[in-house]
């Protein structure tokens, strides 16, 4: 009640200064009117239809007649910022604040209790003459608090404002919610900028209703030109990679849609390729169909990276089918060729059996005469009977080279592998080249040995390697040179049979060739027998090889040559089947 005696004594002094300025004369025919109060922003002063209030009584009973919202913190301050009145919300208020003040003017005591100063919010209702809405924005024990005044100004039935009413409301959930969503706002705005997608919204007919400022920088065009046009009329529809278009078919069933191939030609007539994707939009409240809105991304670099990516494919197909006719070919003529190899091995191998027989008669023969077994001859048929012999022989020897490699490329050639003593074997083949080095006084020479080394070979095809390295050693190994023989244990269980000579040995640049059929580089060459075929070595080779062993060469041209055989050592097992048999 004192609180109330003090404001009402406070807005007494302010009408009486109102009085003497002459702010409060009304004439008679104003105060018997009888009208009704012309209070401003939801406070009045009733005044009485029967006559004029004078001031002073106007202000006695200011707050009686004050109508309030009490459900908000609400204060009632005089013109000169002085606060008269505060509700309960307001006390409340003040004691959860404590020293903090809601007003920026200074602090005075009010029935013990802070009563900040309203002069500065009173000065800017006076200078407006309406309500002002200021937002004050407090720190309490560290936590943010916003809060909105409301602040009206009361006035008088001449419309004289004699007061300042407000309330406090506190919006600081409100302000942070504004301010979070204006946060996402302004991100999805920095997505949208840095994104290379461009977005756009159609209306209820489909009707292009806004597109992002994104679309002018990819098509080049301001997007105000397209506003309120179909899709289709300023580009179309077509299928995408996947084969599918029902971009248009999804909009006329109201359905959401996903990367839909869409062409833009420019103005320049370049033609833009984007991927459309689309969703409806529906009314929240009647379901009613409001258009759509989705995004678009320019895929023209891929589109083209995939046709040039179809046109490699589809050259690469033409390639294949080229390769795959050109194999179908390769295969044909392979099978002509192996039946023709085949028939001309069947051939070689007939005629060289045909031809055996009556050689071998021929030889016998000329051996009969020489052995004078029909009757002494004289000299000249003698030398005759020794030259069909040699010549015989010699026809003998190349039949059986051409059947050797006849089946050897035919896969015929049959081997019998045994045991064979490597003693035994080097004594047979030395016998059989002597004659023919005693007579050029070359020396032969065989090294020490293990006796009891086996091979596991053929031996009448080893024997036949061993001659030929042998002969060929002779031959191109100067009179009163030195061919010779050795025997020692290789690696992986096989046996080393080497023949080496001191002849006129082989230039670096023929020994990749010297196995080769047919091969004769010089007139002086290891391939190549005294007017023979020159399969000797070729032969050799193919046998060692057959019969799981190598046969390689190392010579130095003008110093001689060195042919090795390599030969599997025969194990134990094996030895016990063969005295088995």
């Amino acid at each position: 009640m004192n609180d109330y005696k003090k404001a009402s004594a406070q807005l007494l002094r302010f009408a009486e200064m109102q009085e003497k300025a002459g702010l409060n004369t009304q004439t008679a025919d104003t105060a018997g009117q009888g009208s009704s109060d012309d209070g401003a922003f939801g406070a009045t002063i009733k005044k009485s239809d029967a006559y004029m209030v004078p001031a002073n009584q106007q202000v006695s009973g200011f707050l009686d007649h004050l109508i309030i919202d009490n459900s908000l913190p609400v204060y009632v301050s005089s013109v000169d910022g002085m606060l008269l009145h505060v509700n309960e919300k307001y006390q409340e208020l003040a004691s959860i604040l404590g020293d903090v003040s809601l007003s920026p003017g200074p602090v005075q005591i009010m029935n013990k209790m802070p009563a900040p100063t309203m002069q500065s919010v009173v000065q800017d209702v006076l200078a407006s003459g309406t309500t002002v809405k200021a937002e004050e924005n407090l720190t309490i024990h560290g936590k943010r608090y916003v809060f909105q005044g409301r602040h009206m100004p009361v006035c008088n039935a001449r419309g004289d404002i004699i007061a300042v009413a407000g309330t406090y409301e506190d919006i600081t959930n409100l302000t942070k919610t504004v301010e979070e969503a204006k946060q996402t706002h302004a991100r999805f705005q920095d997505f949208a900028r840095a994104s290379s997608d461009w977005m756009w919204e159609l209306n209820e007919d489909l009707k292009v209703k806004s597109l992002s400022n994104r679309f002018t920088a990819v098509v080049g065009q301001p997007a105000m030109m397209f506003i309120g046009s179909k899709l289709e009329q300023f580009g179309g529809f077509e299928e995408n990679l996947q084969g599918k278009n029902d971009g248009l078919e999804a909009m006329k069933k109201r359905k959401p849609f996903r990367d839909q191939l869409f062409i833009i030609e420019d103005y320049n007539g370049t033609v833009q390729k984007f991927h459309l994707s689309g969703v409806p939009v529906f009314n929240r409240q009647n379901g009613e169909f409001m258009g759509y809105r989705g995004v678009g991304n320019d895929v023209s670099e891929r589109y083209a990276q995939a046709q040039k990516a179809q046109e490699a494919s589809m050259q690469l197909q033409d390639a294949l089918a080229d390769l795959t006719r050109n194999n179908i070919a390769l295969d044909v003529a392979k099978q002509e060729a192996q039946a023709a190899l085949k028939t001309k091995n069947e051939f070689l191998a007939a005629m060289s059996h045909e031809l055996r027989t009556p050689l071998n008669a021929v030889i016998g023969f000329a051996e009969s005469f020489i052995g004078q077994k029909f009757g002494d001859l004289n000299a000249d048929y003698l030398n005759y009977a020794g030259d069909i012999h040699s010549a015989g022989k010699h026809l003998l020897s190349l039949i059986n080279d051409i059947l050797d490699v006849t089946q050897m490329e035919s896969g015929t050639l049959k081997l019998q592998q045994s045991a064979v003593p490597v003693n035994d074997l080097i004594t047979k083949v030395m016998h059989y080249v002597q004659i023919e080095a005693q007579d050029k006084e070359i020396i032969l020479q065989a090294s020490d040995f293990n006796q009891d080394l086996f091979a596991f070979a053929d031996e009448r095809r080893v024997t036949q390697i061993l001659i030929n390295l042998l002969n060929n050693a002779v031959k191109f190994t100067p009179e009163k040179g030195k061919v010779g023989v050795e025997v020692e244990m290789a690696q992986c269980q096989h046996i080393a049979i080497s023949v080496w000579d001191t002849g006129i040995g082989i230039a670096s640049e023929h020994l990749e060739k010297i196995f080769g059929k047919f091969e004769q580089v010089t007139e002086d060459f290891y391939a190549r027998k005294q007017n023979g075929s020159g399969l000797g070595l070729h032969i050799s080779k193919g046998l060692a090889e057959a019969m799981g062993g190598r046969l390689t060469v190392s010579s130095q041209e003008g110093q001689g040559s060195k042919f090795t055989l390599y030969l599997p050592l025969a194990d134990d097992t094996i030895e016990d089947d063969i005295d088995f048999i």
